[in-house]
């Protein structure tokens, strides 16, 4: 005879058989009273969520991702994004750094509706400190400033867009080329990594939110950290 199974939902092993239905035994819980005929659980298992969201950070596209599991491309941006909810974070602000600034450009379902990443990287300890996705305007640097003040900065390197100085006093600013060379090499890396960022591609971003989980993504796992902390923290 086929061994019970424990409650999915209290986990007790205090369960009896309470008929069938479409053919398949239903098994109701003394504890909790949960009937249930499902004994094996729902979805796909972790290991393969991970590696979807491995493939993700590696520059797949959600379609394509979608097409080697065979399942919908929802049911993976569904895996990416709560995955990257549950692990969206920021460093800690630490000892006195130089800040880079710089603005990269993308759009939300076509060209005409663009948008801005803005984004602060650490030159001392090669980090991405904070970032803010909006409009090329003062409004949008202004909220990243505002995070920024907490952290100790000597001074700011960014290039000569006329907005940093409306924010940043003159003798905290040096605007070059010459002082953004790394953050445009971040730039590059991560329209590398992930497709959505790719500026020839028919991969579209559709959600702000979304956008703003990949850069999570980027600088918590390209940046900040690697790939092999993936699978350590999905569960």
């Amino acid at each position: 005879m086929e061994a019970k199974p424990d409650c999915p939902k209290c986990h007790a092993s205090t369960v009896y058989r309470s008929g069938k239905i479409l053919g398949k035994q239903r098994y109701r819980c003394k504890n909790c009273g949960f009937q249930f005929t499902r004994t094996t659980p729902r979805g796909r298992p972790a290991s393969e969520k991970a590696l979807a969201v491995t493939l993700y950070t590696m520059g797949l596209s959600l379609s394509a991702i979608a097409r080697i599991f065979h399942v919908s491309p929802p049911a993976v941006l569904r895996w990416v994004r709560n995955f990257a909810e549950r692990v969206y974070e920021k460093p800690e602000p630490g000892e006195p750094i130089i800040v880079e600034l710089d603005e990269m450009w993308h759009f939300l379902k076509s060209k005409k509706n663009k948008r801005w990443l803005w984004k602060a990287y650490c030159r001392d300890t090669g980090q991405l400190i904070d970032w803010e996705c909006g409009g090329r305007d003062q409004a949008t640097l202004h909220r990243l400033m505002e995070r920024l003040k907490k952290w100790k900065v000597w001074f700011y390197c960014t290039d000569k867009w006329k907005v940093y100085p409306l924010e940043i006093a003159e003798n905290d600013l040096l605007q070059g080329k010459s002082g953004t060379v790394r953050i445009e090499r971040n730039n590059c890396r991560q329209r590398h990594w992930f497709a959505r960022f790719r500026r020839k591609s028919v991969v579209v971003s559709r959600s702000l939110h979304m956008v703003d989980l990949t850069m999570a993504l980027f600088a918590r796992f390209h940046v900040n950290g690697t790939l092999d902390d993936i699978k350590t923290l999905f569960s």
